[in-house]
C-alpha cells in the first residue's frame, strides 16, 4: 500500500513539474535534478543538506573540520545560530539552497520560568540549573526555610518583599528579599561561560514562588558572543588561525 501511495506522489509530482515547464531527472549518481525549460539543472535533495552530522559539543566539531574541513569543496562558514545551535554552512547553491554539513546542539534541560513552583520544585531547580552566586544562595535559604503561614505576613512594595522564615528551632526571621536577583542559570553549551541575567522573584501564599525574566533576554546575545569567542579560541589553537569564519 505504502509503494503504490509513493508511487502516486511520485507522478503527480512529475505532472505539477511538467505543468511548469520543469522536468524531474536522476542522475548516475542517485540525486535528483530540477531541469528547466532552458536546459539548465537545479540538484534537489542533496543528502549533505537534508543530513548534517549531528554533534553536541563544540570541541567536537573543530575535532570534525580538522579531519574533513579541507576535504570538502567549499568555503565553510560557522554560523552560530541561537545559544543552543550551531552549523557549519558552505555557499549559497544556484538552486538557492545552502548546504548545511554539521549542526552541533547543546544539551541542556529545560528551565521552569514564569511559572509558581511548590517549595520542594524551587530548591530543586535552583540548585540543579544555577550556578552558585550570592543571589542564588539568598533566595534558596529563603525558600528552604519558609514557613507555610510566613506568605500570609509578608510585605511587598512592588519591588522586594519581606518575609518570615525559620531561622532556628523556635525563633522567626524577618527577611527582605532584593529584587530584580541576578542569577545564571544554565543554558548554554557548557564548554562556554554562562552568561547572568537579572530575574524577577516572586512569592505568594502556599509556600509558591517564581522567578521571572528580567532582562528582554539580552542573555541570548552574550551566550551567542561566548560561543563564537571560544570556537574562535580553539581555532586558533588547532590550526594558528581562524581558518573557518565564525558568524554569531
Amino acid at each position: 500500500m505504502e509503494t503504490k501511495i509513493n508511487s502516486e506522489l511520485t507522478q503527480f509530482e512529475q505532472l505539477v513539474n511538467d505543468a511548469n515547464g520543469n522536468q524531474l531527472i536522476t542522475g548516475l549518481n542517485g540525486r535528483q535534478y530540477l531541469l528547466d525549460h532552458d536546459g539548465d539543472a537545479a540538484l534537489l535533495n542533496d543528502p549533505i543538506i537534508a543530513h548534517p552530522l549531528q554533534l553536541n559539543q563544540l570541541t567536537s566539531l573543530i575535532e570534525w573540520l580538522e579531519s574533513e574541513g579541507s576535504s570538502i569543496n567549499d568555503a565553510l562558514k560557522i554560523h552560530v545560530v541561537s545559544p543552543t545551535k550551531v552549523e557549519v554552512i558552505g555557499n549559497l547553491a544556484k538552486g538557492g539552497q545552502r548546504p548545511c554539513f554539521a549542526e552541533v546542539r547543546a544539551v541542556v534541560d529545560s528551565l521552569n520560568l514564569e511559572s509558581y513552583l511548590d517549595q520542594e520544585s524551587m530548591i530543586i531547580m535552583l540548585q540543579s540549573h544555577f550556578e552558585e552566586n550570592d543571589d542564588r544562595n539568598i533566595i534558596l535559604k529563603v525558600v528552604s526555610n519558609l514557613r507555610d503561614e510566613s506568605i500570609h505576613q509578608q510585605t511587598d512594595d512592588g519591588v522586594s518583599q519581606s518575609v518570615q522564615i525559620n531561622s532556628g528551632v523556635a525563633s522567626v526571621d524577618e527577611v527582605k528579599v532584593p529584587n530584580p536577583v541576578k542569577l545564571i542559570p544554565f543554558r548554554t553549551f557548557q564548554e562556554v561561560d554562562q552568561p547572568a541575567s537579572k530575574f524577577i522573584f516572586r512569592m505568594r501564599e502556599g509556600m509558591q514562588s517564581a522567578l521571572f525574566m528580567a532582562d528582554n533576554n539580552q542573555w541570548q546575545v552574550e551566550a551567542k558572543n561566548n560561543i563564537k569567542k571560544y570556537i574562535q579560541q580553539l581555532e586558533q589553537e588547532t590550526f594558528g588561525e581562524i581558518k573557518y569564519p565564525v558568524i554569531a
